[in-house]
């Protein structure tokens, strides 16, 4: 199995993945893979991508001045506002693997911001420390590419933030590795699994439950 993907391997296996995970095939612990569906470029098919939208939440706090006053806690957990979670896997060409884009919006539609962004759970913990930020994209420590970048979704154009995919590849190619050597699978299976290996690598890095 190579370490990269063509687009038409890529494309064929969103789709095999999508009707696996959603119609009823397993799924792997821990890892968010179902809710997602294939969705076609409007002028060319070649260029279709995985789309689908969930529902995360973040507290909203009250300053009570009174409780400032008198030294007590000045921040008092006291509701929850939903926010909008849209979330694409699209093909890299630069990099010949799967890229995951994503935008968070509040409860108005407005985009958060990356430093609202990092505060949220959508990220993992262990990826918030030791990170630098900047408008613009999210570095973790002394790493030569940015861990999070925004940049131009690379089929519908519209500006969304991305996890860096240049070392996509090796890591899921390492694994496959291990674990492509099954007699009983054929092309599309491993394409699956690929892309199921992918998805397990950008789990330790957001929360796709």
């Amino acid at each position: 199995m190579p370490f990269f993907l063509t687009r038409s391997q890529f494309n064929e296996a969103c789709q095999a993945f999508v009707s696996k995970h959603n119609d009823g095939g397993s799924s792997s612990p821990g890892i968010g893979l179902g809710g997602w569906c294939w969705k076609e470029h409007a002028y060319v098919p070649s260029m279709g991508f995985l789309t689908r939208t969930v529902m995360l939440h973040r507290t909203i706090c009250d300053m009570d001045s009174e409780d400032r006053e008198a030294d007590e806690a000045a921040t008092n957990p006291t509701a929850t506002e939903s926010l909008s979670c849209h979330q694409h896997v699209a093909y890299s060409t630069s990099f010949q693997v799967p890229a995951f884009y994503f935008n968070i919006f509040d409860s108005n539609g407005s985009p958060l911001s990356i430093s609202d962004i990092l505060k949220t759970a959508f990220f993992r913990s262990s990826i918030r420390e030791d990170t630098q930020a900047t408008t613009f994209a999210v570095s973790a420590g002394e790493a030569v590419f940015p861990l999070l970048s925004q940049g131009d979704h690379p089929v519908l154009g519209s500006p969304s933030w991305y996890l860096h995919p240049c070392e996509t590849a090796n890591v899921v190619g390492e694994i496959m590795d291990e674990i492509q050597h099954n007699p009983d699978w054929n092309d599309e299976t491993r394409l699956v699994r690929w892309l199921e290996t992918w998805f397990m690598v950008v789990g330790t890095a957001v929360d796709l439950e």
